[in-house]
């Protein structure tokens, strides 16, 4: 896969003015940039063919050891999302679906989906195999932080694993150098999992068995590939091809192998944020600068951009920006005219003036029937973050009462804020786990500003 991102300068905005706002008007026009993958050569059918003799290979010697290895039973397995996100990521969303196997076998443009679609791919002589789960947004930099991680979709025995291959791989050209990991179920199917980061895999080996759900490795780009992701092949017992996900064009199997099957279309936020820059880095193998800002000053932009699973033409984005007071600044529907993406982002520029009082303002985007947020601040100490948010947990949030928080080294201080810059809780705990009352604080959102090892971190803390 090869993603290319340009940008397109038109969309459709309505605005709606709340009695107690100004009448400061969003661009009308929002920049749209898509991730659009490109269309071209995986791997190869002889390629195949040589991982299959590795396979049988690799059965016999776990045979010699162990003779009931495969002893196979019970009908097809059913599958469990073979991917999470890692312990600590608490952002919207993570990945985004691009190709799903392609059930017509004619290829050189034609393409079939389980759904009668097109999110698929071919090229001049072969057809995609397998499903494609990629890291969106910002995948060289969550390939690094390992924020994809691959698990086994059902328990089996590995039959194939593989390790120590480049894995910042930029061209769709058949390279057979992947890491990954084969596992057979107990009904002899396989399941193929490609693409792996180098050394982020299991320490098992070869002839080990796996439960459902256990880490397998992170997704990386090794092998035949243009950006981080994981690569999912399903072949039954007489390696015939399986499209897990069923629908009304998939001839390969007439049932789903999913537990609970996802759907086609998830039409979802993976992150709202705000920038300081319109520059956006998409060069291949490059860990991005992403450029956001939470701080900002009069004179100054604040570039917002909603990250897009899923966008369809139509769809509508309601936005809502309010001041620290909690009045609106701004209240508007984005209707999207453009073409379905799986992948997209959408950009707005808020200019910031001298009016803008000082504080936090917060920004609400109602989408696919879910509420997302996130913050900035006018004049804040807010800033960018410099401690590593997955070293950080903060639990029950929402929370009425009680707010535990645990962290991988000594936590030096916990400030909380209310919107309106106002500190209402202080704490120095010097010690890894933190317990705070906030039962005496009005419904709302805070912030909290948590210290550790010199670095701090910005949390959003809501308090029912």
């Amino acid at each position: 896969m090869k993603t290319k991102l340009f940008y397109i300068f038109f969309g459709i905005s309505t605005l709606m003015i709340s009695q107690n706002s100004e009448k400061l008007l969003p661009p009308l026009n929002p920049s749209f940039h898509p991730a659009n993958i490109e269309k071209t050569e995986c791997i190869t059918d002889s390629q195949r063919q040589v991982v299959r003799q590795q396979i049988a290979l690799n059965r016999q010697a776990i045979l010699q050891k162990n003779p009931n290895a495969f002893q196979h039973r019970g009908g097809h397995p059913l599958f469990i999302l073979p991917i999470r996100p890692k312990a600590g990521f608490d952002d919207y969303g993570y990945y985004i679906i691009n190709n799903q196997v392609d059930h017509n076998l004619t290829p050189n443009g034609n393409l079939l989906d389980y759904e009668c679609g097109d999110r698929t791919y071919d090229w001049g002589n072969g057809n995609h195999e397998g499903t494609d789960y990629v890291l969106w947004p910002y995948p060289w930099k969550r390939m690094q932080e390992e924020i994809m991680e691959i698990v086994a979709a059902a328990p089996g025995t590995i039959i194939d694993k593989r390790d120590g291959h480049f894995d910042l791989n930029c061209v769709n050209n058949g390279n057979p150098n992947w890491n990954g990991i084969i596992i057979e179920h107990s009904d002899g199917s396989q399941a193929w999992y490609w693409h792996f980061k180098d050394g982020a895999i299991t320490s098992k080996n070869i002839g080990d068995t796996v439960a459902e759900g256990e880490y397998l490795g992170a997704a990386g780009s090794s092998g035949s590939s243009t950006i981080p992701h994981l690569h999912f092949e399903i072949y039954d017992a007489n390696n015939n091809l399986i499209d897990p996900y069923e629908g009304p064009c998939n001839s390969m199997n007439a049932e789903s192998w999913f537990v609970d099957q996802p759907d086609y279309y998830v039409p979802e936020i993976n992150r709202l944020s705000t920038h300081n820059s319109t520059n956006f880095d998409d060069e291949c193998g490059v860990v991005e600068n992403t450029y956001e800002e939470l701080n900002f000053e009069p004179g100054e932009t604040v570039y917002f951009r909603i990250f897009y699973r899923d966008l369809q033409t139509d769809s509508d984005t309601h936005i809502i920006v309010k001041r620290p007071d909690n009045s609106v600044l701004y209240d508007y529907v984005f209707t999207s005219p453009w073409p379905f993406y799986t992948g997209a982002y959408a950009q707005w520029e808020y200019p910031v003036d001298g009016s803008w009082p000082d504080g936090v303002y917060t920004i609400t985007a109602e989408f696919g029937g879910n509420t997302y947020e996130t913050i900035f601040g006018v004049n804040t100490n807010l800033g960018i973050e410099e401690l590593d948010r997955s070293n950080i947990s903060i639990y029950p949030n929402p929370t009425a009462n009680q707010l535990y928080i645990k962290a991988n080294s000594q936590i030096e201080s916990i400030i909380l804020y209310d919107l309106l810059g106002k500190k209402v809780v202080e704490t120095a705990p010097l010690a890894k786990n933190a317990e705070l009352n906030i039962a005496s604080l009005k419904t709302g959102m805070y912030l909290a500003i948590i210290s550790s090892e010199g670095k701090k971190t910005v949390r959003k803390i809501v308090k029912e």
